[in-house]
């Protein structure tokens, strides 16, 4: 389960081995933090996963993102994007 959660989470960003990359990543989840609301959050989401992975993300998988980016917001987009570094997604993105 926390699998799943963090991989559709982890599709907001791909953190990968060098370090633009790590960089983009945490961008890209500061971009997430930034909104004001969690329904801007949850938008942003979606905005980042398109831009980065270009895939799009089901309802239930952003609604799943969401939740995660609520519950652990308060950690930062370093952990956030630590996070997605472990997850499945590092290799679904490619990047």
């Amino acid at each position: 389960m926390t699998k799943i959660r963090v991989f559709a989470c982890c599709a907001l960003v791909m953190t990968a081995v060098p370090a633009f990359a790590k960089s983009s990543a945490v961008d890209a989840v500061n971009a997430v933090l930034s909104r004001a609301t969690p329904v801007a959050r949850k938008v942003e989401i979606g905005r980042q996963v398109a831009r980065m992975c270009n895939l799009s993300l089901s309802e239930d998988q952003l609604a799943k993102a969401s939740s995660f980016i609520e519950t652990h917001r308060a950690k930062g987009a370093l952990w956030v994007a630590d996070q997605i570094s472990k997850s499945e997604l590092s290799y679904v993105c490619n990047i």
